[in-house]
């Protein structure tokens, strides 16, 4: 193996903020053979190397060689612009990769969920235009910001039907994701006597039943108890693809997101990395308060 692999698995642990202990935990070996790897001593197995890579959601070519990511395009919005009876969104130009964690900030009715309807082709900007370089019908899902959920359904009824249309046959998935967001004893109830928070975990169950390359979740634990909103986020670091969140959990953002781009006056103000920011010994909701003064 080139001797380059100890050097990424060094800095992707450390961009990840895991100890040598957790990810060894995380592998099922031993930290003094994470420790190996690191320093050129050993080399994992190829099921290590695979599972190293799904853990730092890289490619095996960027884990193994280095070789950027940023060559496996997903969206590219150019000049994008949208009107109501002002304008709301002014010029707006961004390209999302595979493998990325972006928190899209920003104050309310900056157009946050505006830009996410444009993507999404519920509305169609004033002007620009969005180029998708994978099949948006089959490898888009989203969680918007307001439920759309059927309220005569019960629980089982609305996971099973949303299974149907995005083609997915796993019973036991459903009754595993039933049980770990605590709605197995509400499976049988109607949606419309659920509350607002069993709403949002129904919502994120449905929109993560089948596999995507781009996941886009619009305020997703808003009415959530905090047990869920800790296995939200626990769930969310496993899921595979790009995810785009619409949020203001800095906590979360400083340990699970790569980039962050900041909404401000119709337009991308700022498109950073949250390595660049810590860097500049700030935190997330530090770094916020200052730029979207």
């Amino acid at each position: 193996m080139q001797d380059i692999f100890p050097q990424q698995l060094l800095k992707l642990r450390t961009e990840k903020q895991l100890s040598q202990t957790e990810l060894a935990r995380r592998l099922y070996v031993s930290r003094q053979a994470v420790s190996k790897w690191e320093n050129g001593d050993a080399d994992p197995s190829i099921d290590k190397l695979i599972l190293l890579a799904k853990i730092f959601k890289v490619s095996l070519d960027h884990l193994i060689l280095g070789i950027p990511d940023h060559n496996n395009l997903i969206l590219q919005l150019n000049h994008i612009a949208m009107t109501f009876n002002t304008p709301v969104l002014k010029d707006i130009n961004l390209s999302i990769f595979n493998n990325e964690r972006i928190a899209l900030l920003g104050s309310n009715g900056a157009g946050k969920t505006t830009l996410v309807k444009i993507i999404e082709g519920a509305l169609t900007p004033t002007n620009g235009t969005v180029e998708w370089q994978i099949n948006k019908k089959d490898s888009l899902n989203i969680m918007p910001q307001n439920d759309l959920l059927i309220p005569a359904l019960k629980v089982k009824e609305q996971i099973t039907l949303a299974a149907q249309i995005s083609k997915v046959n796993n019973s036991e998935k459903i009754n595993r994701l039933l049980e770990q967001f605590n709605l197995k004893s509400q499976q049988n109830t109607l949606v419309a006597k659920l509350s607002g928070g069993q709403k949002r975990r129904l919502s994120l169950i449905v929109s993560t039943l089948r596999q995507s390359k781009l996941l886009i979740l619009d305020e997703p634990t808003v009415g959530m108890d905090l047990e869920s909103i800790d296995y939200f986020w626990q769930f969310i670091d496993q899921v595979t693809g790009s995810i785009m969140v619409i949020t203001h959990d800095f906590n979360q953002i400083d340990k699970f997101f790569s980039r962050v781009l900041l909404l401000k006056d119709g337009q991308i103000s700022y498109d950073v990395s949250v390595k660049e920011i810590h860097q500049h010994n700030q935190s997330i909701e530090q770094w916020y308060r200052q730029a979207n003064q």
